[in-house]
């Protein structure tokens, strides 16, 4: 009697709980590089400024759960620019006109924090999306030689698909889009006035990921 009941209990807890086999949580990290597209606002006096496209080290960090076919998570991305000055930003009369239209001199770094919701595709691919707020630091001139810190910070989109390698791999491909109009700390001009640029752009993303 107390071996048929055993059973019985075993056999209803399987059949309670059929999705929790395909459920899973995992952790990844991973590196690549972006390929920044600068919008110009429709500042044509300006274009010859700025710098149209720049790669920098891309970073990520994330936690995923998985149900079924679909996952979902936050994620933390960081890209960090070696040589981010435009050309001819070295002349601070030439950033000043930039800094009272649409644009930095330089960018430092950008922090992203945003979710990630997609589906499976196949047994390998993924696709997915992604939303969240953004940090992008910049410098403004003060005069030539000096520098003034800025940060704007605003609103973060991407969309991507992704490509599971073995087990552990994930190579990925990303379009993120950024608009960070809000401005945390404004850039200081030469004669002490505070610049309010906007910052607008478009980015190409590939990195490969591990996932523990």
């Amino acid at each position: 009697m107390i071996k048929k009941m055993t059973l019985c209990l075993l056999a209803g807890n399987l059949s309670a709980n059929p999705i929790n086999a395909e459920s899973k949580t995992e952790y990844y990290f991973g590196t690549g590089f972006s390929y920044r597209i600068m919008g110009a606002h429709g500042l044509r006096d300006e274009k010859r400024y700025v710098q149209r496209k720049r790669a920098s080290h891309d970073m990520v960090l994330g936690y995923r759960h998985e149900n079924g076919r679909f996952f979902y998570g936050p994620e933390i991305n960081i890209e960090r620019f070696r040589r981010g000055w435009f050309p001819n930003m070295r002349a601070s009369q030439n950033c000043e006109a930039i800094q009272r239209s649409s644009y930095y001199c330089a960018r430092r770094s950008t922090y992203r924090m945003r979710g990630i919701f997609g589906r499976k595709i196949g047994q390998q691919g993924e696709v997915y999306t992604a939303l969240g707020m953004g940090v992008m630091k910049g410098y403004g001139a003060i005069q030539e030689g000096r520098i003034s810190l800025g940060i704007n910070a605003g609103v973060t989109l991407g969309m991507g698909v992704q490509y599971r390698i073995l087990k552990t791999g994930m190579l990925r491909a990303e379009v993120v889009y950024d608009n960070y109009d809000l401005i945390l700390q404004h850039p200081i001009g030469p004669s002490g006035e505070r610049y309010s640029p906007s910052y607008e752009a478009t980015t190409i993303k590939v990195s490969y990921s591990l996932n523990f």
